[in-house]
């Protein structure tokens, strides 16, 4: 019989604190103790209604996620010594943020039992502990005119050793990131403010640009464009450099002064909100370059959800999501963060496994005898899948070879009926009529009805080598990537995959893609989508006024000449 896990959990204003301890021969020996800080939105909660609660219940929440590796997939006791947990996770809750911290518990198995404060000092010290840091520098200490060298800062900005240490953070939750050397190199200002300091700064003209606001509580998976503006203004670095790019005010400390002079050229304040320009280099045709909101740290994981775990993302590889995060937003150590998100993400680490071949770069296949977008149309079937409550048991897959455009259709059946309705109603009549159409040596794309299809509409038909699916390698590695996006979102019994089966297509075409240097979207369109984090922050790019179509048909068609020069 298996050992019993007990997880006692407490929080305090400032802090959680958890210790995972199993049941052996009549004793319980400690497995893992833990703590945390809340950041400062989090210590926000103790002012709302249902606050306590909310903290309590997050304490549970994060413990539970922090010691996963032994508590799923068996039965455990949760110990709290506040009351109110005990009938959240069983009788419900009209609080959202309980509500989906208790959804997102109801996957383990687990009861929920009181306990006093004054049995709970195991606990209780560890959501107390004070943390220390060792060398680190917060802006509180740049914006400190008495600095001094005995604290670790240079008092002349002349010397040769005005450098700004790495933070080095003491206590039991901080660990240390070390990149690898697949990664890129960091920012060269993404050490000037790792820890988001919201004490005032002075400038010269005596003025503050933006006026302060009170700390805001911001719901992490919460989208909202004025709390978010409002939590930019209470990052001092950001205050600081918007106080500079709008007014010309200058920060009094002389290292300050020079960091956010460099950092100058590469921000913009649109609206109030601070942008940073990021370059976008392509492998194919000029690089381009977009702007992107400097986000506040309570937003970081909001980013992280909408381009890695949305349904709209689907849990595609590192490559991709950092590629999504560059075009979509900046803050300090955004590149250490991702990987570090995509490392702890549950349903990546359980649904995906490694590669079975050592693969290299992809390299863009030779086309210079294609005529442009479709001219070159590869198809194929996967399945049969588990049959859907809508009688889908296959997908029929349509790659265009110049873009990487693809169609994906649920369909119950792969007669030649099915795939010529497929392709009349799916592709035929949103992209035209392709020249060429490469496929296998299935019954359905050999038959009389599928002949007499390609020759109605002037289509020449390619097939591939039997026995060779490499012929179609396009294809076929495709459906390798939808499948396992697929796995990521359906239930249980796998029976629902039609139903995500259109906005996993959307986050794969609105994806990088390595052979491209590009998205398919933008590639096909020479846009990008507008995304829920665009709407969210206020990053919709150029607006257009209703008279002036000619100039967007010019700039659009540069667009799409350079995205597809060879």
């Amino acid at each position: 019989m298996k050992k019993r896990f007990k997880l006692y959990v407490d929080s305090s204003r400032y802090a959680v604190g958890a210790c995972l301890m199993q049941e052996s021969g009549g004793r319980d020996p400690v497995v893992a103790y833990a703590s945390k800080l809340l950041t400062g939105s989090q210590m926000n909660w103790i002012t709302k209604q249902d606050g306590i609660s909310e903290i309590e219940c997050w304490g549970v929440v994060w413990a539970t996620r922090k010691f996963r590796c032994y508590l799923d997939k068996r039965e455990f006791d949760v110990f709290t010594d506040h009351q109110a947990l005990t009938w959240v996770f069983s009788a419900g809750t009209g609080n959202a943020k309980l509500a989906r911290w208790a959804m997102e518990l109801s996957n383990l198995q687990f009861k929920v039992h009181h306990k006093p404060g004054t049995t709970m000092g195991h606990v209780d010290g560890l959501s107390r502990l004070p943390m220390e840091s060792v060398n680190a520098l917060t802006m509180a200490d740049l914006l400190n005119p008495e600095r001094t060298e005995e604290n670790g800062v240079p008092s002349s900005v002349g010397e040769p050793s005005e450098t700004m240490p790495e933070p080095e953070v003491a206590g039991p939750d901080f660990e240390g990131r070390s990149d690898s050397d697949s990664e890129p190199e960091l920012e060269d200002d993404d050490e000037l403010e790792l820890e988001y300091a919201t004490e005032p700064t002075e400038v010269e003209t005596g003025e503050a640009s933006a006026t302060p606001v009170t700390p805001s509580s911001v719901d992490v998976f919460g989208l909202d464009s004025e709390l978010f503006l409002a939590e930019q203004q209470e990052v001092t670095w950001i205050r600081a450099l918007v106080a500079l790019l709008q007014d010309g005010a200058v920060p009094l400390d002389p290292f300050l002064r020079r960091r956010l002079v460099q950092m100058a050229p590469k921000h913009c304040v649109v609206n109030g909100l601070l942008m940073r320009t990021v370059h976008l280099p392509a492998n194919v045709g000029p690089a381009r370059t977009v702007t992107v909101p400097v986000v506040p740290l309570p937003f970081v994981n909001t980013v992280l959800h909408f381009c890695h775990r949305d349904l709209l993302s689907s849990h595609l590889g590192l490559t991709k999501t950092l590629e999504k995060v560059r075009r979509h937003a900046y803050w300090p150590g955004w590149r250490k963060d991702v990987a570090e998100y995509l490392r702890d993400c549950m349903k990546c680490g359980g649904g995906k496994g490694p590669r079975p071949w050592t693969s290299g770069r992809m390299q863009r296949m030779p086309v210079a005898d294609l005529t442009g977008p479709f001219s070159l149309l590869v198809v194929d079937a996967v399945g049969p899948l588990p049959e859907t409550d809508r009688g889908n048991k296959y997908i029929l897959v349509f790659v265009d070879y110049f873009t990487r455009w693809a169609e994906a259709f649920a369909v119950g059946a792969l007669d030649s009926i099915t795939f010529v309705d497929a392709m009349v109603n799916g592709v035929v009549s949103r992209h035209g009529v392709p020249s060429r159409l490469l496929s296998d040596n299935g019954r359905n794309f050999t038959s009389d009805v599928a002949k007499s299809f390609y020759q109605t509409l002037g289509i020449k038909k390619l097939f591939g080598a039997a026995y060779h699916p490499h012929t179609q390698g396009l294809v076929e590695r495709f459906n390798g990537t939808l499948i396992g996006m697929l796995r990521m979102h359906v239930d249980e019994a796998q029976t629902d995959w039609d139903v995500y089966l259109p906005r996993v297509m959307f986050a794969y075409r609105t994806a990088y893609h390595e052979a491209l240097g590009d998205t398919p979207f933008f590639t096909l369109y020479g846009r990008d989508p507008v995304l829920p984090l665009d709407v969210a922050f206020l990053n919709l790019g150029k607006k257009w006024k209703s008279n002036e179509v000619a100039q967007y048909r010019r700039e659009l068609y540069r667009s799409l000449k350079d995205s597809r020069h060879l």
